[in-house]
């Protein structure tokens, strides 16, 4: 009796634990502020054909938005994305709530207009406080309208209001954008139960393949569901990818 008994017991354990829902998988977000010409292009090229190796979601920026008419260039990268397994997602900037919500919608609309097969919008420069949580979230839902389905995340950069990511309006976050790895990272308590999902973490100047994959561990361990780690630095750390991307295409595809 005392075997069946503990037969069962771990046959219910094991029921259990199966049951238990997993974390998303860690995707690579990779701020892409490359023409997609020459060298750019090939940079381009080898992002796509990687997103069949590792989850890939890429922001397409042709002029700190999307410009003012369409781009032949991003237009044909576009197409080429659509045969990938990559997704892509316009820019669009915030201005820390200080640009009017109109010019914030058009950028919006114009990205649907010029290009679209766009799957989401980023919304650089999101404030952090609460008073800006409004303005945000007015964004955020417009984005939702115009595209079905879309990926919406917003960079404050730095840790914000939870309300910001709540449920039911709000985006995925990136907590931290800056130099040298995580380790300055710090989750805001509203996250540490928070699905992956919603948190984003970005790092540059980062500069060896063993730095950059302490970084994406240490960033998943502090929630990070989307995550990019770049060796590139200066003005614009995102105008390249990093030398070690094939090696950190790999790091994403283990976890």
């Amino acid at each position: 009796m005392r075997t069946i008994a503990l037969t069962s017991l771990l046959v219910l354990v094991t029921v259990l634990n199966s049951a238990r829902p997993e974390d998303p998988p860690t995707r690579l977000l990779v701020p892409a502020y490359f023409y997609p010409a020459r060298d750019g292009l090939k940079a381009w090229e080898a992002l796509l054909g990687s997103a069949d190796k590792a989850p890939i979601v890429a922001i397409v920026n042709p002029a700190s938005g999307p410009g003012r008419r369409v781009n032949a260039d991003y237009s044909s990268l576009l197409k080429k994305a659509r045969d990938s397994k990559a997704t892509l997602i316009g820019y669009v900037t915030l201005s820390y709530g200080k640009r009017p919500i109109a010019d914030v919608k058009a950028e919006v609309d114009r990205w649907v207009e010029y290009y679209p097969s766009i799957k989401g919008i980023f919304f650089d420069e999101q404030a952090s406080q609460a008073d800006g949580v409004k303005f945000a979230h007015e964004a955020f839902a417009h984005a939702r309208a115009k595209i079905a389905k879309a990926i919406v995340i917003a960079n404050p950069g730095t840790t914000c209001d939870e309300a910001y990511a709540n449920e039911k309006d709000g985006a995925t976050v990136c907590l931290f954008e800056g130099p040298g790895g995580f380790g300055k990272y710090r989750l805001p308590k509203w996250a540490e139960k928070a699905s992956p999902d919603r948190i984003a973490a970005l790092a540059y100047k980062v500069g060896t393949v063993d730095a950059m994959k302490e970084a994406i561990s240490e960033a998943k361990s502090k929630r990070a569901g989307y995550v990019y780690v770049t060796d590139a630095d200066g003005k614009n750390p995102w105008n390249r990818l990093p030398t070690y991307w094939a090696e950190e295409v790999s790091a994403i595809q283990a976890r």
